[in-house]
């Protein structure tokens, strides 16, 4: 009967996730990061498509460009055709989410003794997690931007299914799957291999605790050492493209791509699930989660520490490479590390004994997360990009010429004056300054204070003014 119940809820998490996830895909006006994603899967070839990217998407292998330029050769660059790429992978991703849980709660040597979750209990588990999944804020949000994130985590969500697998019965396709998937998920966004450190990390405990009889008996350290292997695998299939994406990712600085990015505070670790469920929702969350702690590591403590190491270690690191090299604490590059936290959330929920206390916390948890997305949808969260490029179009001179800046916005502008007659010459600040166009669009976020400045002196009388973008003149 519960297992019957799990699966209703698992169907109700699909739907729900569907809606929220494909509904008006519109809304919002192409963003300076979906505009690069454009440029790049707009190519001509798979070849072209590949090389632009390495420029227009530094840090990536280009996984998603090369994604998106055979999904637009099929269903058009049209923005809902775009961005209904990414949300099929999120809806995707809600399925993976239960079949990954439901194998990190299987029966394991370290929690046979303990008393190990029975299977309506990880199916029951395992759709809650889906369904806080499903109605998560930020997997909705990127599910609905044409960008690689939804793929990075659909990419990590099968490997993490197919490392659980391996570890629960071996077997060599598990192991072909941890490293395949592997390199879709670095091929994705190099920032995967944060979480891919945080498994490595929990595979080498599991060799180190059983390291007296390794090879001989305990079969967790054999398997452990084999998906080792696997991932590393994974990685090296990527080899070939590592020095054009790695200098990329060193010069991203230099066209903006990163260098708006602050150091984070301390407390940043803390903040970004915070962020994540909302204010009001985070207290809920948190305790669901840390009960979630207490009973998974009654259970099992092995999986428990799986879950903690991906949902932690990730940001640690971030917030460390921030003070230690340059600002990389963002919530889009950390976007995996919430698949945990909401996993013990449900396990939280699972453990609560009473059902109508169950239950209570199970439509709170819900209802707050549908009000958080609800909150986010009311509120505008987009620049009006096809504003101004339709205003500067309208104010250029015989030479055709527009400037951008932050330069990399430049082709969300050419994406939305692509089809007109005649169209305008779109360059890119700096160092398009001096060119000599008439005409400017400066956005009012992710631009360089110097270029901000050289652009307000060259440009200085207003046309213009729309949420996010000023267009000036000469």
């Amino acid at each position: 009967m519960r297992r019957g119940r799990a699966l209703a809820l698992l169907a109700l998490a699909l739907g729900a996730g569907a809606i929220l996830r494909f509904y008006r895909l519109d809304a919002l006006e192409m963003s300076a990061d979906e505009g690069a994603s454009w440029a790049a899967a707009a190519a001509p070839s798979l070849g072209a498509v590949l090389h632009a990217q390495v420029a227009l998407n530094p840090g990536k292998a280009g996984l998603h460009d090369v994604t998106l330029h055979l999904w637009m050769r099929a269903f058009g660059d049209g923005l809902c055709a775009m961005r209904a790429l990414s949300a099929t992978a999120g809806v995707i991703a809600i399925l993976l989410m239960f079949a990954f849980t439901r194998e990190l709660l299987a029966p394991t040597a370290d929690n046979e003794s303990a008393g190990a979750f029975a299977d309506a209990d990880r199916d029951l588990a395992a759709a809650l997690a889906a369904a806080l999944f499903a109605v998560n804020l930020v997997t909705v949000k990127y599910a609905r931007e044409a960008r690689m994130y939804p793929l990075e985590i659909a990419a990590l969500l099968a490997m993490a299914v197919c490392l659980m697998r391996a570890m629960n019965r071996g077997g060599a396709a598990n192991y072909a799957g941890v490293a395949i998937f592997a390199a879709l998920a670095l091929a994705a966004h190099l920032t995967a291999l944060a979480a891919l450190g945080a498994m490595a990390l929990w595979l080498a405990y599991v060799m180190i605790r059983d390291r007296r009889e390794w090879g001989v008996a305990k079969a967790p350290a054999r398997r452990a050492l084999f998906n080792l292997i696997a991932i590393a695998a994974g990685a090296a299939l990527l080899a070939p493209l590592a020095p054009a994406v790695v200098g990329a990712a060193a010069h991203a600085e230099e066209i903006g791509a990163i260098g708006w990015i602050s150091r984070p505070a301390w407390w940043a670790p803390f903040a970004l699930f915070n962020k994540a469920t909302g204010t009001f929702a985070f207290p809920l969350y948190a305790a669901l989660a840390g009960w979630g702690v207490v009973h998974g590591w009654r259970r099992g403590r092995e999986r428990t520490l799986f879950a903690l190491l991906w949902m932690w270690a990730p940001p640690i690191a971030a917030l460390a490479a921030s003070y230690a090299m340059r600002p990389l604490f963002v919530e889009r590059y950390l976007v995996t590390v919430f698949v945990p936290f909401l996993i013990l959330a449900a396990l939280g929920i699972v453990a609560i004994p009473r059902p109508f206390a169950r239950a209570a916390a199970i439509a709170l948890a819900v209802g707050l997360a549908l009000g958080h997305v609800a909150a986010w949808s009311r509120k505008p969260h987009d620049a009006q990009w096809r504003e101004a490029a339709e205003t500067a179009l309208a104010r250029t001179g015989a030479d055709g010429a527009i400037v951008v800046a932050p330069g990399y916005a430049a082709n969300v502008v050419r994406y939305y004056l692509r089809d007109r007659p005649g169209g305008a010459r779109v360059l890119a600040a700096p160092p398009a300054i001096a060119e000599g166009a008439r005409v400017a669009i400066v956005g009012e976020q992710g631009a360089a204070p110097a270029t901000v400045a050289a652009m307000r002196a060259r440009y200085p009388r207003i046309v213009a003014r729309v949420r996010g973008v000023v267009v000036r003149e000469r």
